[in-house]
């Protein structure tokens, strides 16, 4: 039986082709893990270049109700978290800074350029020479690849302690 050489070559590359796709998902997975690791760490530096770095210029954040659209607003999360640590500092009373912990993490693709993030959160602060958590609850990120990065387009936290 003789092959087409088309149809040789499809059977040699298939196998490379699937790779490939379960390369580049690879890829994508670790992409987002780092855009969500450089999520916690510039909201807890207080770095809101960084912070604001890692949404969509049109991304929504929706924490139990209360939204901030775009990256002016997204912005001032971190600049207003900055500034109410200045003022505790300048009045004598403690920080208040926090600490993210993200576990459970969880990534599902609902397209070839979009992606959802679920994980459970937690924040500690320093009281009293302890660590205490201050809160906690679950976050779903929707990400997308625009110009070959992942951003956060969509992030609804549910805050189940105030």
């Amino acid at each position: 039986m003789r092959l087409s050489k088309g149809l040789f070559l499809t059977a040699l590359f298939l196998p490379t082709l699937a790779w490939s796709a379960d390369a580049q998902r690879l890829a994508d997975r670790t992409e987002i893990m780092e855009v969500m690791a450089r999520y916690v760490w510039t909201v807890d530096s207080l770095d809101a270049d960084g912070y604001v770095s890692v949404f969509t210029e049109d991304a929504v954040i929706d924490s139990n109700g209360s939204i901030s659209k775009g990256h002016e607003q997204i912005r001032k999360v971190v600049t207003d978290m900055k500034a109410r640590q200045e003022a505790n500092k300048a009045e004598g009373k403690p920080v208040g800074a926090l600490y993210h912990v993200i576990s459970n993490q969880h990534i599902s693709f609902t397209g070839e350029n979009e992606a959802i993030h679920y994980s459970y959160w937690q924040t500690m602060r320093r009281r009293d020479n302890a660590m205490v958590t201050g809160g906690m609850g679950r976050s779903e990120d929707r990400l997308v690849k625009r110009n070959g990065k992942w951003l956060i387009q969509h992030r609804k936290l549910t805050v189940f302690t105030d």
